[in-house]
């Protein structure tokens, strides 16, 4: 059965590589198909429901929400030699999906901020245990036991993660290195999992690429090039990801899905 997939607005500081809207945008089996427009475009998700507005994002900790709730994140990648055909290497694939739940005020990632010694290494290896450090850092803003690591994944793949978490704790932050690669991402940063004081049921993130901004290498496979001034995390452009050279790619989504 085929069901009309509203596309709604979330905050431009929460990940910013996420789906503009079409004239006609369906779900089937409950995923959301793909778009004409540009993936990389920054405004919009598909979701069952308005994503929670800055207002209530500000009020997080006053939301009475039943508590404690279940999440699995399901992170289809489908970065293949036919679409992105430039320079593409062998033994493609994507770091395991690492991750949690916090609090307003702590941040995992943010695009247009500079990568931290954890994402840096993360993205250039694919080591999520710095990532695992930092979170486990957070003090009351984390749940130390909620940090969660997937599988590596070959590309085409999927993997899934699970968590709980509390009305405390209503933000995730989640990443995966694309490899091979100098320093590039995807990920999602501080998505709301509450809208409107409740949680929220299903929501489909488009997965683009982030450069790290640790390594000016310019193809998967380029040696290690150590930056004068490290650029923030940026939507990487161009090839050998996208023809266009203000293009950026999407080569996967991300599926939440509230379980209990």
């Amino acid at each position: 059965m085929r069901c009309l997939c509203v596309c709604l607005l979330i905050p431009l500081a929460l990940s910013g590589c996420v789906v503009p809207p079409r004239e006609e945008a369906f779900m089937e089996d409950g995923v959301t198909t793909g778009t004409e427009a540009d993936p990389c475009q920054p405004g919009f998700a598909h979701a069952k429901e308005p994503l929670r507005s800055d207002e209530e994002h500000a009020m997080a900790s006053e939301l009475s929400l039943p508590s404690p709730a279940a999440y699995e994140v399901t992170m289809h990648v489908f970065w293949n030699a036919a679409d992105h055909p430039a320079d593409f290497p062998p033994n493609p694939h994507f770091s395991p999906l690492a991750g949690g739940p916090h609090s307003e005020g702590f941040l995992l990632w943010q695009p247009g901020e500079p990568a931290s010694s954890a994402i840096e290494i993360q993205a250039e290896t694919g080591d999520p245990e710095p990532l695992r450090n930092t979170y486990r850092q957070g003090g009351a803003q984390v749940l130390p036991d909620q940090f969660v690591i997937g599988d590596l994944m070959d590309s085409p793949g999927r993997s899934t993660i699970a968590f709980r978490t509390d009305n405390e704790h209503t933000l995730l932050s989640v990443t995966s290195r694309l490899a091979p690669s100098p320093d590039w991402f995807v990920g999602v940063a501080a998505l709301p999992l509450t809208s409107g004081g409740a949680w929220i049921e299903e929501v489909v993130i488009p997965l683009c690429v982030w450069d790290a901004g640790t390594d000016d290498g310019r193809s998967y496979a380029s040696a290690n090039e150590q930056p004068e001034d490290p650029q923030p995390i940026h939507l990487l452009r161009g090839q050998p990801l996208s023809p266009g050279p203000e293009q950026a790619a999407q080569v996967g989504e991300l599926i939440l899905r509230r379980t209990e």
